[in-house]
Order: structure tokens, then sequence, then C-alpha cells
């Protein structure tokens, strides 16, 4: 095997990332399997728990939320346009299911740090240039892209029917940028993913040349 493959990883490497990755699977997988048994009612909601919260830009004279529902905080601040907490003390099983859809996706985390996991396991094998890296990188490209648009959509359209069912309004709004739109920093991360998927590609090039040759 050419030198130029080499690369220095030392078993303390890989034994510290593993078990980083290990523990964040840990913890996005418990978090994913509480959203999922929080939707039934087996588990309470929980008043001031962040999971039944919704904040929201509402106009001022927005109508008065049902009696299950109550804003939390200054519920309106000077201006057109005010931010309100809307707490759902006794959500229905809907509710619930679209209080924490945006989570479940948020679970497409595991899917890139299963993939990352067996990109560093063959970076302790001292050859990450094998074909079986390009599908990896391909996959955690692609699902980078795709959570850094759906996740965020699934937020708005989630948050549009919540603020509907506890106030009686209409309304979707759809932005870019800023904590609650669609992120175009993690879009980047994901163009710049594909980058890596395609220099990996053909870094594995010269070695199925070579192979062919033999």
């Amino acid at each position: 095997m050419s030198r130029w493959y080499r690369l220095r990883w030392s078993r303390v490497d890989n034994l510290i990332v593993h078990g980083a990755l290990v523990l964040g699977i840990t913890v996005t997988g418990l978090t994913g399997l509480y959203a999922l048994v929080w939707i039934t009612p087996l588990l309470p909601a929980g008043e001031g728990m962040p999971v039944n919260t919704v904040t929201s830009r509402l106009p001022q004279d927005a109508p008065e939320p049902r009696v299950d529902v109550a804003t939390t905080g200054a519920a309106y601040e000077a201006g057109p346009v005010g931010l309100v907490r809307l707490t759902f003390h006794d959500p229905t099983t809907l509710e619930r299911f679209l209080l924490v859809f945006p989570a479940l996706l948020g679970l497409a985390a595991l899917v890139v740090m299963a993939m990352v996991s067996r990109v560093i396991r063959s970076l302790g094998q001292g050859d990450p240039f094998v074909p079986a890296n390009v599908r990896r990188v391909s996959a955690i490209a692609f699902t980078v892209l795709a959570a850094s648009v759906l996740v965020p959509l699934a937020r708005m359209a989630c948050d549009g029917v919540l603020r509907s069912r506890a106030l009686g309004t209409e309304d979707f709004t759809f932005t870019v940028g800023g904590p609650d739109g669609v992120s175009l920093t993690h879009v980047f991360a994901g163009l710049v993913l594909a980058a890596l998927a395609e220099v990996f590609r053909r870094g594995t090039r010269p070695r199925e040349d070579v192979r062919g040759l033999v």
C-alpha cells in the first residue's frame, strides 16, 4: 500500500472519537425514544416543559387562546407584532405529535453519526480512501442537506397548525436564516460534505487503476 494513503491515527484517537460518537448516539436515541413515548398519554404534558410550548410572533389583536392553552411571560411586545409563548397544558394526541415531529426529524443525526463512525473506523485501519467511504460521506451530505431544509419546514408547518388550533389564526410563515428558519450554514455544510465525497471518490481512482493493471 502506498504511504500516501497512510494517515497518522492512533488507537487513543480512535477510542476518543468513538466514545464521543457512542455518547452522542445514545443521548440522541434516548431523546427520540422519549419524544415517541411523549406522543402517547403515557407521559403527562408537564406545565412549563419546553416540549409542550410554541413561541411565535402574533398580531396584538390575536384572540384569546383556548382554555387548555395559555400564554406565558409577556404576552405581547410593543408594536404591531409581538412575541408570544403558547403552553399546551392538556394537548391532544395530534397536538403532541405536532409538538415533537420536528424533533423526530432531527433523529437524522443518528444516520450522520453512524456513518461518521464507519469512516473513523477506516481511519483506524490507515486507509480512508475506499469505495465504501464514498457512499458513507455521500449519505452524510444528503442527510445534512435534507435535514437542513426539512426540519425547519416541518417546524414552521407544525407551529402554524398549533397556532391555528390554539388561537384560531390561519398563517404560515417561511423564513430563511435566523434561529427558526432554514439555516444557510447547514446547507453550505451539506454542500461541503458533498464536495468531500467527491474527494474520496477521486482518492479511490489511483488504487482501482492499479488493480486493473495487476
